[in-house]
């Protein structure tokens, strides 16, 4: 099953020409809305699409406010899976500019089949009735371990989404395990490790932290959700490196995510 939420992530300004024309840019696969940016477009069952982008040329009224839809499709082979629209997403804008940032987000299903997957978004100006497109292509991988849901908040209750990073600040890196096997009890074995390297490629710390997951989990659990804390203590270019050990299947995982932090000021 397909669950979908779109929308305007922050209005930054309004374009104050009047062409009736409008545009989608910049596309770009994020882990979480707002996120830090993902490389690979090839995603596992149970996992998070996200795409943002840029549109260009909607039109504000005199006291800033925008009104516009976005139309969501995914397709498969040709032939179309899934399709959600939002009608009348309203924002006003604040600092003046050309561009408002959109998003579109897909919970994908652990029982989608696998395959070549196309999401087309399309943004309608309400006003002009102006229309634009843009086609995001994603591989869907057959069911087996994975790293999946990845997404960064500055808080552990997950409520305030953040890609943003300051020295002195709090990050809680939030995933979850999928595909994983069990044991005679119904329990799996997993050990998650999260280390980081420096922009030397250096791990920040000697040891780094493991979390084993081996009980009380429940036998109608597919999808377990983890976090790790990150202290943001200084500045600089860092990879967070994500591994998962199923100790049962002898199957492992592992994704690279790119961390950057800020000087505060």
């Amino acid at each position: 099953m397909w669950t979908v939420t779109v929308g305007l992530t922050c209005l930054l300004a309004m374009l104050p020409e009047q062409s009736g024309k409008i545009s989608i840019e910049n596309p770009r696969l994020l882990y979480g809305v707002p996120g830090l940016p993902r490389a690979s477009n090839k995603f596992a069952h149970g996992d998070t699409f996200n795409l943002a982008f840029d549109i260009k040329g909607v039109k504000s009224d005199a006291e800033g406010k925008v009104s516009y839809s976005l139309l969501t499709e995914v397709m498969v082979d040709g032939r179309l899976e899934f399709k959600h629209e939002t009608k009348d997403i309203e924002a006003i804008d604040s600092l003046g500019g050309n561009v408002l940032p959109g998003f579109t987000q897909l919970n994908i299903g652990l029982d989608q089949p696998d395959g070549k997957y196309s999401v087309k978004v399309t943004a309608t100006e309400k006003k002009t009735k102006a229309t634009a497109s843009i086609v995001q292509e994603f591989i869907l991988t057959k069911a087996e371990l994975g790293i999946v849901r990845i997404r960064t908040t500055a808080d552990r209750d997950e409520k305030v989404p953040t890609a943003i990073f300051s020295t002195g600040e709090d990050l809680w890196l939030n995933l979850s395990i999928v595909g994983f096997a069990r044991d005679k009890a119904k329990q799996p074995n997993l050990k998650i490790t999260m280390e980081i390297l420096d922009s030397n490629g250096k791990p920040t710390v000697q040891k780094p932290p493991v979390a084993e997951i081996s009980k009380d989990v429940a036998p109608e659990l597919d999808l377990l959700p983890l976090q790790f804390y990150i202290s943001l203590n200084r500045a600089g270019k860092f990879t967070i490196k994500l591994k998962v050990v199923d100790q049962i299947s002898g199957k492992n995982s592992s994704v690279d995510i790119p961390l950057e932090v800020s000087n505060a000021k």
